[in-house]
């Protein structure tokens, strides 16, 4: 069954459009999901495997798709250092997650 997210439609004006990154962050990842006017669909049944994802000069970019990493091996940002914005001992913090 499909998960749809609704009622995001706000995110598009952040620092980039959330929702149009964000699938297209999934898709290079190899998750099937689409954009909605609000929100976005995301389709089961594929196992996701590792890229370098792009942030967009977005921290919550980096942030979300790192977590991703944790169970997703190959994952890497291309621009670490967009965490210092709000974040800066995001990585030391996510590699204590690691063990």
């Amino acid at each position: 069954t499909p998960v749809t997210s609704t009622g995001v439609g706000f995110i598009r004006g952040k620092e980039t459009d959330r929702i149009a990154a964000s699938v297209a962050e999934l898709r290079r990842i190899g998750v099937e999901a689409e954009e909605t006017d609000d929100g976005f669909v995301v389709r089961p049944g594929v196992t996701p495997h590792g890229a370098v994802i792009e942030t967009y000069d977005d921290h919550r970019m980096a942030m979300s798709f790192a977590l991703v990493g944790l169970v997703v091996p190959g994952m890497s940002v291309r621009d670490p250092g967009v965490v210092a914005k709000t974040h800066p001992g995001f990585w030391a913090d996510l590699e204590r997650l690691r063990g």
